[in-house]
């Protein structure tokens, strides 16, 4: 066959850390996509030992930190990140992720939850 053809039917979907996240199932050992809608951000700080971490922004605006520096997107931008960088953001943003080669959970690793009220984008409740 010379196509794949990814059905938002056959999707699932996730939180994560603050993430809802739109998984499609992994397109090849190559490549895999997610959407994912952000509101404040995602608090956790991680790294993949294995994949580039690609975002294209669809909607919004936010503040990523890679290895402790801020980087700033907005919607329209494009953002990739090596593999072993340290990765934790902030925003109100819709946005693709693209992982090459595909994602794989066993090359992640946790470094340290990230208080959400440390967030630009927070909001004490009432």
């Amino acid at each position: 066959m010379s196509y794949k053809l990814l059905k938002k039917e056959t999707t699932t979907s996730f939180d994560k850390n603050g993430v809802d996240f739109i998984g499609y199932e992994k397109i090849s050992d190559d490549i895999s996509i997610v959407i994912e809608e952000v509101k404040r951000g995602h608090f956790e700080e991680f790294v993949h030992d294995k994949s580039t971490f690609t975002y294209l922004f669809l909607e919004g605006e936010g503040i990523f930190y890679l290895n402790d520096e801020e980087v700033k997107v907005k919607a329209g931008d494009v953002l990739s990140i090596n593999p072993g960088t340290r990765i934790y953001f902030f925003g109100n943003l819709k946005q693709v992720l693209i992982t090459t080669p595909a994602f794989n959970p066993k090359y992640e690793r946790h470094i340290r939850n990230i208080e959400e009220k440390l967030s630009p984008y927070y909001k004490k409740e009432d």
